[in-house]
């Protein structure tokens, strides 16, 4: 399959959502998954049957978190020996500790990668959602943000897109447990509308959940602006009389 985006979507099992994108014999695996059999395994056979595995050259990580990346060196020994693992700074030293046989390059906001036949992904860093060392990626060719946490859900089945009716109401429970910061989050929000005017977003593809087609990134955008975040701190900072400033 050459120029393609791929999601591994149809786990059995709740789970991240990693991503293949292939172009010209090439691809790039985005948040590899899980290292539990239940969640490995099914990836890993979904992937085989996009792509022989050793024509993978680049693993991206677009955060730390365990149930995307730390897979990385079981699929180090499956990929292509001149493989690549890069991800932003802080999680890169996070990374380390996932004990993969290759330095993991570190990525910096702005930094794009070349591969295939000439397929461009970029890398924009999105501090704070959730993690600091957290980023999203655009592949300008089919106009897609593979966005990290951001916009994601938690669905009960294995549907492929957003709709109107159930899924704002999953996204709204999954950011509003898992971000703790509104700056962060607006920020976030009008670099997405930033990139929108100046190159176009067509999808965005989140690591749970599921993903959003152009013509309801409007009302996600929106249903992001509204979303309360970090409740948990101002119930246990009810629950011990704690008064807070309200700065963020």
């Amino acid at each position: 399959m050459e120029a393609a985006v791929v999601g591994l979507f149809g786990l059995d099992i709740p789970s991240n959502v990693p991503y293949l994108v292939v172009d010209g014999g090439e691809a790039v695996f985005i948040d590899p998954g899980s290292a539990r059999p239940e969640f490995f395994e099914v990836v890993q056979a979904k992937a085989k049957k996009v792509i022989d595995l050793k024509r993978i050259t680049h693993m991206i990580v677009q955060h730390q978190d365990a149930d995307l990346c730390a897979a990385l060196p079981i699929f180090e020994k499956l990929v292509s020996p001149d493989c690549d693992i890069a991800a932003p700074l802080e999680a890169n030293v996070m990374l380390r500790h996932y004990n993969t046989k290759k330095d993991i390059k570190t990525l910096n906001d702005g930094e794009t990668l070349t591969f295939g036949n000439g397929r461009t992904l970029t890398f924009l860093m999105t501090p704070y959602c959730h993690f600091v060392g957290t980023m999203v990626t655009y592949d300008s060719q089919t106009k897609t943000v593979f966005s990290s946490d951001a916009f994601g859900g938690f669905t009960p089945d294995n549907r492929l897109y957003a709709d109107t009716e159930f899924y704002p109401s999953q996204l709204t429970l999954f950011l509003g447990e898992y971000l703790g910061s509104k700056r962060a989050l607006e920020y976030l929000i009008k670099r997405f509308e930033l990139l929108d005017r100046e190159s176009g977003i067509d999808l965005i593809c989140p690591q749970h959940g599921c993903a959003i087609p152009k013509e309801l990134i409007p009302v996600y955008l929106e249903t992001a602006k509204n979303l309360k975040v970090g409740q948990q701190i101002d119930s246990l900072a009810k629950k011990y009389g704690i008064t807070l400033d309200g700065r963020d």
